[in-house]
């Protein structure tokens, strides 16, 4: 298997297993779940909120809300003072322009009717002998009539009452209803559900109503409860309501007066819970609305704006003929609730925390009728979701190579997720869960980090506190890929040995105190070794002021002999910078050190390289014919005044990539062959005019000396020395070494067999 493959697997599974943990934990951990339900409450509220923004006031004249509010309360008194019969008249002239529906979110007790009864008692027997009492006596019963509200209610089929279901609570007398009070025949405003369905329903033991006269002639009632959420937020309305003692199933007060709009019979509600929806029928059995529930029921409520986006109607003008003709209710619903503080029906929603309870009814039948749903997102479908947002992020973390790569995908998928989740509310009403899937994604990637750092990033930091101060992060990644890892022992290998150090730095102790030559060499060491590393050499050693490097190993390099003679090159730039900075500093080092020179030896072939020394403490090192034939070119440039010498192994492999002076074909001390060596200028393309000046007469000079032209090669040579670059530090150049051999020579002849091999007598 690739190691792409292996990626891609493991962050899979790793994601395979957060997505159940996060799922598993958040549903069944009380604290867990409490939590995180709250947060996904508030992002349930942000979106519904931002679903609302810039929504006009009484933009939706479908349904009206009749206000009992400050101006009816102004015009007609304290609103407990109101005789029933306003309710009546109210009755009579909305339903007389054929809305359709009326509903009073208001709940209602007997009136007291001893006032009436007196004045109707005392006309009755003693009647006003003056005129305008009478009428003014007969006019006060008649709008004082306590029948007229259950007259009226009983002569329409567009009213529709509230109830109001509780708890029992025996310390204050309230005990379980084992069936509806005497009085209230509910047979025509319950449903007939399958007891199965119906237990599943939010549940009450009381029925809180006392005008049962008034519920009696309704043509429909319905709960009006509202329970809120945990957090206090009115999020759910409950579709219907089961009363335990009688075994009832009641509508809301809402969906009572839906149920006749859309022609819905008592057995038309049809609750599936398991793909939590509630269907009704029509009285031809034809589906014509899906309304999205919750486990008991509860439809979520579709808001459609802040308080007051349904238009508003004081009570005052809405029972007057004259203010406001009925031929305004045609088609329309009205619902008679009130927006004062003081009439307790102000509820916090997630779209504003002072909201009136009538326009939460408002909200749920403009829903229904308009058939448009709030739909969240079950269980099964949020994990599935989960799921494959965090095993599809396990595979793209796990497909790039370094782990740091991917910091930016969780964030991306979790910005990602909350677009989606905006995006999917405001244009289809579905509410996704948001907390938990941006929790497993933060999870995901964080469960891969850490397996990343402990299990497979261990070895890489095994290999980086191995090898981390002597190589390229590029090579202990290409070792930790390739599975090389250090061990007691030596692999033999075609590669390249590297040796440089400072000209005469004995010197340089004798002018400078022991810290300031620390400084100096920890400058221009960490400088060189920082090209060394750049250019994927191994740090083999600090001698001293002398740095061992090669290429190859541990980890192969292509062209390793490229990069030494580039790290060469980049050496004497990088020591050129040095030198400026160093002189800029004015009297901070001495003259000798603003000319500081270093000479580097390259050399190519086979060598061995691994950890050697005991099984405790070993070190990475090269040993081999090659390695001591790079330090002795390293040692012998100094006799001909050069500072890059490079063995023909490694100029036959770049030769195109540089510029060469062919320098010499010699036999170093120590060593019984001959090697042809060569002298770095500069990389190809890169040759100054001065340096082509020197090039071409030293060039020529050498042919005359292969040719045994003694003569005019001295000449030659002492011409190419007069354009050589003699700069402080430098005590020689190719040139002068060159003239005396060929007076040796002169004096000596080779010999027409003569290789043109010079043995040096000294390192």
């Amino acid at each position: 298997m690739s190691d792409l493959l292996k990626r891609i697997g493991i962050g899979a599974g790793i994601g395979l297993v957060v997505g159940l943990l996060v799922s598993w934990s958040t549903q069944t951990i009380p604290f867990l779940k409490t939590m995180l339900d709250g947060y996904e409450y508030r992002s349930y509220d942000s979106r519904m909120k931002a679903k609302v923004a810039g929504v006009e006031e009484a933009s939706i004249e479908d349904v009206v809300i009749i206000d009992i509010d400050q101006i009816s309360i102004d015009a007609l008194g304290s609103f407990r003072d109101w005789p029933h019969a306003y309710h009546g008249q109210l009755i009579d002239v909305v339903t007389s322009g054929n809305p359709k529906a009326l509903l009073f979110d208001v709940i209602f007790d007997p009136e007291d009717s001893y006032n009436f009864e007196l004045v109707s008692a005392l006309l009755d027997n003693i009647p006003p002998e003056n005129e305008d009492l009478y009428e003014a006596t007969e006019q006060y019963l008649i709008s004082h009539d306590p029948e007229r509200f259950i007259s009226s209610t009983a002569q329409s089929d567009r009213v529709y009452h509230g109830l109001v279901f509780e708890q029992s609570d025996s310390l204050n007398f309230a005990y379980v209803m084992a069936s509806e009070p005497e009085g209230y025949n509910p047979v025509r405003h319950i449903l007939h559900l399958p007891n199965d369905q119906a237990i599943q329903l939010p549940n009450a033991e009381r029925l809180g109503n006392t005008h049962l006269a008034l519920l009696d002639v309704a043509k429909g009632a319905g709960s009006i409860n509202f329970p809120q959420d945990e957090d206090g937020i009115s999020r759910r309305a409950p579709t219907a309501i089961y009363f335990e003692g009688p075994q009832h199933a009641y509508p809301s007060l809402s969906m009572a007066a839906v149920r006749d709009i859309l022609d819905i019979p008592q057995d038309g509600f049809e609750y599936d819970f398991d793909e939590h929806l509630l269907r009704l029928r029509n009285r031809a059995g034809e589906i014509v609305r899906e309304i999205p529930i919750d486990d008991e029921g509860r439809m979520y409520v579709n808001y459609y704006g802040y308080a007051k986006t349904f238009y508003y109607l004081p009570y005052s003008y809405c029972f007057d003929p004259e203010m406001l003709p009925p031929e305004y209710w045609e088609g329309k619903v009205a619902i008679v609730g009130s927006s004062l503080p003081a009439l307790f029906d102000l509820r916090n929603t997630p779209v504003q925390e002072t909201f009136v309870g009538s326009e939460i009814h408002a909200s749920i039948i403009h829903s229904i009728l308009k058939n448009e749903f709030v739909k969240v997102t079950d269980s099964q479908t949020n994990l599935m979701a989960i799921l494959l947002i965090s095993v599809l992020l396990g595979i793209i973390v796990g497909i790039p190579p370094k782990p740091l790569w991917s910091v930016p995908f969780p964030l991306i998928g979790i910005v990602g997720w909350i677009i989606f989740s905006y995006s999917q509310f405001l244009g289809q009403l579905i509410m996704w869960e948001i907390v938990r899937p941006a929790i497993t994604i933060g999870l995901t990637y964080l469960g891969i980090f850490l397996y990343n750092f402990f299990i497979a990033e261990k070895d890489k930091r095994f290999l980086k506190n191995t090898f981390g101060a002597y190589i390229s992060p590029e090579l202990i990644d290409q070792m930790y890929k390739n599975k090389e890892e250090p061990k007691l022992g030596g692999d033999e290998g075609y590669l390249t040995a590297y040796f440089t150090d400072i000209q005469s730095f004995s010197a340089f102790s004798e002018k400078l105190t022991a810290s300031d030559l620390v400084e100096l060499l920890n400058e221009y060491l960490t400088e060189m070794t920082n090209i060394l590393i750049d250019h994927k050499g191994t740090l083999d050693k600090y001698i001293g002021d002398a740095i061992v490097a090669f290429y190859g190993a541990p980890a192969p390099v292509e062209q390793h002999e490229y990069y030494a003679c580039l790290t060469a090159v980049k050496m004497q730039q990088g020591l050129t910078e040095l030198r400026e900075k160093w002189a800029s500093e004015g009297d901070r080092w001495p003259v000798i050190v603003h000319h500081m020179q270093n000479r580097i030896g390259i050399n190519s072939g086979p060598l061995v390289t691994g950890n050697m020394g005991s099984t405790t403490r070993m070190s990475y090192t090269m040993m081999g014919d090659t390695v001591n034939l790079a330090a002795r070119l390293e040692a012998s440039a100094k006799q001909y005044g050069v500072y890059i010498q490079v063995a023909e192994g490694t100029y036959k492999a770049c030769k195109e990539k540089f510029v060469w002076r062919n320098l010499d074909y010699v036999r170093v001390m120590g060593k019984t062959e001959p090697a042809r060596v060569f002298e770095l200028i500069c990389e190809a393309g890169t040759l100054t005019s001065e340096q082509e000046k020197y090039l071409k007469a030293f060039h020529e000079a050498q042919d005359l000396y292969n040719a045994q032209k003694w003569d005019k090669a001295i000449e030659a040579f002492k011409a190419a020395d007069e354009v050589e670059d003699m700069f402080p530090g430098r005590k020689t150049n190719p040139s002068r070494v060159y003239i005396p051999r060929c007076e040796h020579w002169k004096a000596n002849p080779p010999g027409d067999n003569w290789d043109g091999v010079w043995t040096l007598t000294k390192k």
